[in-house]
């Protein structure tokens, strides 16, 4: 079918168009909101600019087609074979991409907005400055599974993103907005946060495993039990967050601003913590064997029976600190 005669088609009002074969069309422009092409063979095809709103392509194969600045908002998409697609600062606000492959698309600049992503594999895709705001990857069941897998998403915003148990191990979330958003349970491992804004954010039983953190902002963040040995955390703000039973084993928190935060029952053996601020933080049963304590600060922290014995305390604050035999430091 030549590009013509299925705008004449769609502007005589016919919008069902399932499974054609329309491998390299040309519709770049096209006005063809709502229209039907679930299962179509749409290869390499030019879909610039096209308005394409509300748009049934589920199950469509999309393999290497152009939809940069394409207008795609509630549309549905799932199912689709996205790989290699270039979706440069496409609209895709409130769209369906459950269960879709967009391996290797380019994705940057694009407005995902509450989009469903749950199932999708988006691994290797480049996301740098796409919206995610509201965007659901969350892994509901075994079926879904949400790979974001050395995606780039720096500088995206994710905030209010629910990405539980989201694949996220060694994307770049460099400078990335995931304010609120729910991380929880998620493979974050060898993951590039720095500078994030990771402010309220879930991160409940999260593996940040060699992690980089440096100057993010985990301020009221929940980070209960999560795992983050060898991670990169230099000036890194966790003001406030829940911290118990972490594991920071190993990690380079220097200058990091633990004050305020709850820290029962970490580890922090072997974690270099040089002039950091643990002002008025709670560590009961905090384990600090071999760390490097010199110059911290632990005014008013709770200590109670936290291991201290093999610690470097050169130059550390204890002033009105609670020790771990329970005597105020005075």
């Amino acid at each position: 079918m030549e590009p013509q005669e299925l705008i004449q088609r769609y502007l005589a009002g016919e919008t069902l168009f399932t499974g054609l074969k329309l491998p390299g069309i040309n519709l770049s422009g096209a006005d063809l909101i709502g229209i039907v092409l679930s299962e179509a063979d749409l290869r390499s095809a030019n879909l610039l600019f096209a308005y394409l709103n509300r748009a049934n392509l589920c199950q469509s194969n999309l393999v290497s087609a152009n939809l940069s600045g394409a207008s795609l908002s509630q549309a549905d998409l799932s199912g689709s074979d996205l790989r290699n697609a270039n979706l440069h600062g496409a609209v895709l606000q409130g769209s369906v991409l459950r269960d879709s492959d967009i391996t290797l698309a380019i994705l940057q600049d694009a407005n995902l907005m509450g989009a469903d992503l749950r199932g999708a594999d988006l691994s290797g895709a480049t996301l740098t400055g796409a919206c995610l705001r509201g965007a659901n990857m969350r892994q509901e069941k075994k079926s879904y599974y949400t790979n974001l897998q050395a995606a780039i998403l720096s500088r995206a915003d994710l905030s209010g993103a629910n990405m539980k148990g989201v694949d996220l191990s060694r994307a770049d979330l460099s400078g990335a907005n995931l304010k609120e958003a729910n991380l929880r349970d998620g493979d974050l491992r060898k993951a590039d946060l720095s500078n994030a804004n990771l402010r309220g954010a879930l991160l409940t039983d999260a593996d940040l495993s060699g992690a980089k953190l440096a100057g993010a902002n985990l301020t009221n963040a929940n980070l209960m039990r999560a795992k983050l040995p060898g991670a990169e955390m230099t000036g890194v703000n966790c003001q406030g967050a829940i911290m118990t039973h972490i594991s920071l084993n190993r990690a380079n928190l220097t200058g990091a601003n633990l004050s305020g935060t709850r820290m029962n029952s970490a580890d922090l053996s072997r974690a270099i913590l040089t002039g950091a601020s643990f002002r008025e933080t709670e560590l009961i049963e905090a384990f600090f064997a071999r760390a490097n304590l010199m110059n911290a600060d632990f005014t008013n922290a709770n200590l109670i029976r936290a291991d201290l014995m093999s610690a470097n305390m050169a130059g550390t604050v204890f002033q009105g600190a609670t020790m771990p035999d329970g005597q105020i430091h005075r």
